[in-house]
């Protein structure tokens, strides 16, 4: 156990929701010190009965800035940063590079495939999850192996035409009381997310290109593997990456 390593580590957090912030929680308790949480969504009822950082005073304000100061409480030396921000449209690849891992907590496909393709481009490994009432998954996809758009079928492409919930619920479902998910399958697989990036930051083998499958009904579960496809747009690199001094609020298009 390398504590100095942890205290070093820099975290991208994308969403902020009941995976989201379980992961915090995990992150902060762990003594991670440098985490990056992005989402721009606010709080809601339908967040207060599965989200373990936000109490009913919460609601309104954006999910980012108030798991970062409810894991700020957990952890006073957490150096945490909301970004109130689209991740799929407002997120540059600036932070990719940035971090040592990336775990996702999302509930829509549009979101992981854009993880998914900034991470790759970058070259680091992501650690996507994915919850729906009683069951879930944890994957780690890394760069030398399959990613998630290798995992993706024609049934996914067809519902990444809208913004849906894991089980496409949209919002105003959610809201008049059908649950999409449970805290406790939210706590088992953010659990195994930040149990792998934990593993990752000691440079022990993680589950690369592989899922945790846990079916919570039936008291299932399962390490399955995935292929990589040929063809996959997700594995085109920028790496070498060239950096310059330049900063993005004084350079202009034309320089």
């Amino acid at each position: 156990w390398d504590q100095k390593r942890l205290s070093k580590a820099k975290i991208l957090v994308i969403g902020a929701g009941a995976l989201g912030n379980e992961i915090i929680k995990n992150l902060a308790l762990l003594g991670i010190g440098n985490i990056i949480v992005v989402d721009f969504d606010k709080i809601e009822p339908s967040n207060l009965s599965r989200s373990v950082l936000f109490r009913e005073r919460d609601r309104g304000r954006f999910k980012a800035e108030v798991a970062a100061e409810r894991a700020k409480d957990l952890y006073p030396d957490l150096k945490i940063k909301p970004l109130c921000i689209n991740a799929v449209a407002d997120l540059g690849l600036g932070l990719y590079d940035w971090a040592d891992v990336i775990l996702g907590g999302l509930d829509n496909r549009e979101a992981r495939l854009s993880i998914n393709r900034n991470s790759f481009s970058v070259g680091k490994t992501w650690i996507d999850g994915a919850i729906e009432v009683l069951s879930g998954v944890a994957r780690v996809f890394s760069p030398d192996g399959p990613c998630y758009e290798c995992t993706m079928g024609e049934v996914d492409w067809k519902i990444l035409q809208t913004r849906k919930s894991c089980t496409l619920l949209s919002r105003s479902e959610m809201l008049s009381g059908k649950t999409p998910t449970t805290p406790t399958i939210a706590s088992l697989i953010a659990s195994i997310q930040c149990q792998e990036a934990l593993k990752l930051l000691h440079g022990m083998e993680s589950i690369n290109g592989k899922g945790f499958i846990y079916d919570g009904i039936n008291f299932y579960h399962d390490l399955i593997g995935y292929k990589r496809k040929e063809e996959c747009y997700s594995h085109d690199s920028f790496l070498p990456l060239n950096k310059i001094s330049n900063s993005a609020k004084s350079t202009t298009l034309d320089e």
